[in-house]
């Protein structure tokens, strides 16, 4: 799976966990709402200031994040979604 839908989808079950909007997390990371649901989609890859401003306005820190994230790409590659190469 890429990078980039790993860090949207973990930041969307995050942001769904907690009830927040996509706006009120947009606005609270100062980006751009478009841009912002670009990343929850995976279609944008995010400054490590963008994951600050982001993790810090859903109320986790950047290390639980990257924890999140490393959670996310274990369950995918033992599924069997992600084949590495050999």
């Amino acid at each position: 799976m890429d990078e980039t839908i790993v860090i949207g989808k973990v930041i969307r079950n995050v942001r769904r966990e907690k009830g927040l909007s996509q706006f009120h997390v947009a606005s609270r990371s100062g980006i751009n709402l478009s841009y912002y649901c670009k990343l929850e989609g995976g279609q944008a890859n995010p400054s490590i200031r963008v994951i600050f401003a982001v993790t810090h306005a859903l109320g986790i820190s950047p290390a639980q994040f990257l924890e999140l994230i490393a959670l996310e790409t274990q369950y995918f590659l033992v599924s069997g979604e992600v084949s590495e190469p050999a």
